[in-house]
């Protein structure tokens, strides 16, 4: 065996593959490893009987004094039951970022599209600052001082309580995870977690459920503020979700594959509907002149209602939204559209599986309508209702909107 010296080193020749170890005479334990295209220092040992090879650096690196000094201390670290290797994981481990928290969680879980963007937008969102902290360093202080400044006015002009509750939430449900796939010795590296705390004091917000709809005497000045806008594609998206109810998400990615317009049947796929089940909704006449009127002048893209450049579906403009009801003086969210769908849909004295099918709502927890079979056709008759109501509300001049009052 050779000293490992700079003159040694510099004769030293590459193989053409593979690797070549010329090990220390001077220091056992210290090598030099060698392959075609780099040299390295290592130091090799035994612990508990393991043996274990562990790369101390780069020749260029370190000259063959530090390499001894450095292989040293980690023979003595391997002949005192240490394993070097074990303890840069375990490091590796400890210190895991709520930012590889969330990207191995979202590769590991099956999420529907719609969760996806909802944990890569509110967690940098709102808690951006803490991507690069270790979750085990997360504390049950932090959480209930980041849950109390997400209470804040949104511009959407809600409290900001829903917000905070569900960017807590999912922070809860990517600790919990955290806790099962990442361990230390058998120990999981967050033994309570800190979510935990606004469960504990009763932190959290009340979950109130919106109650805002258009209002009927509003509904002619929301409809003649629609058909007024300059843009086409989000006058009739906003049409097609306060006729259909549809989510916005499931109204932006509707495709021309999706609408039937020989049946007159549009189609919500299963894996972009909220509850995950196919939603098959029989399109009005209304609707079936728009959509057609739409196919006639659409273009390359496949989308129903595309964004810009035509490829992708549109991107909600609240600008537009904004101003929508500025014009027709009754602000609102997209949502809204679809309590207004329900709300006129149940003025009009359907039936309560009816309404429910409408909205595509899954009805877990109700087992008389799990019996219940409602065919698409069984829904055009009262599409066709809830739609000729309608279009009566966009039409009333505010003298007949008084009279239908009284």
């Amino acid at each position: 065996m050779p000293k490992l010296t700079k003159l040694f080193i510099s004769n030293i020749k590459p193989p053409d593959k593979g690797q070549v170890i010329y090990r220390d005479s001077a220091l056992p334990g210290l090598g030099l490893r060698v392959t075609p295209k780099s040299m390295s220092y290592i130091a090799e040992g035994r612990v508990n009987g393991a043996f274990r090879r562990v790369t101390l650096g780069k020749e260029w690196q370190l000259t063959p004094t530090e390499a001894r000094k450095k292989a040293k201390k980690v023979i003595a670290t391997l002949a005192a039951g240490k394993d070097p290797t074990a303890e840069k994981v375990k490091r590796k481990i400890r210190g895991a970022t709520l930012r590889e928290i969330l990207n191995h969680f979202l590769q590991v879980r099956n999420l529907k599209p719609n969760s996806v963007r909802g944990y890569r937008n509110m967690i940098p969102r709102c808690l951006g600052d803490w991507l690069d902290t270790p979750v085990a360093a997360i504390t049950r202080e932090m959480v209930e001082q980041r849950h109390m400044s997400l209470k804040r006015t949104t511009k959407q002009g809600t409290t900001g309580e829903a917000q905070a509750n569900t960017v807590m939430h999912m922070l809860g449900t990517l600790l919990n995870f955290a806790a099962v796939n990442y361990e230390i010795d058998g120990k999981p590296i967050i033994l309570i977690n800190p979510v935990k705390r606004l469960s504990n004091n009763r932190r959290w917000y009340p979950n109130k459920r919106r109650q805002t709809i258009v209002p009927d005497h509003k509904l002619a000045a929301w409809y003649n503020a629609v058909i007024s806008l300059r843009f086409p594609t989000i006058r009739d998206y906003l049409l097609l979700l306060i006729l259909t109810g549809l989510r916005k998400t499931e109204g932006a990615t509707l495709r021309w594959e999706d609408i039937d317009f020989e049946s007159k049947v549009l189609t919500i796929r299963a894996e972009i509907a909220k509850n995950g089940t196919e939603h098959r909704l029989p399109l009005s006449d209304f609707l079936f002149d728009l959509l057609h009127r739409r196919f006639l002048a659409r273009t390359n893209c496949e989308f129903v209602f595309p964004g810009r450049g035509g490829k992708l579906p549109m991107v909600d403009s609240d600008l537009v939204i904004k101003g929508v009801g500025t014009k027709a003086n009754c602000p609102f969210i997209l949502h809204d559209l679809r309590r207004t769908f329900l709300t006129v849909a149940e003025r009009l004295a359907l039936s309560y599986v009816v309404l429910k099918k409408l909205a595509n709502h899954s009805g877990k927890n109700d087992t008389t309508f799990g019996y219940v079979v409602v065919d698409v056709e069984r829904l055009r008759e009262p599409m066709q209702m809830i739609t000729n109501e309608f279009v009566r509300m966009f039409t009333l001049k505010n003298g007949d909107q008084q009279e239908s009052d009284e």
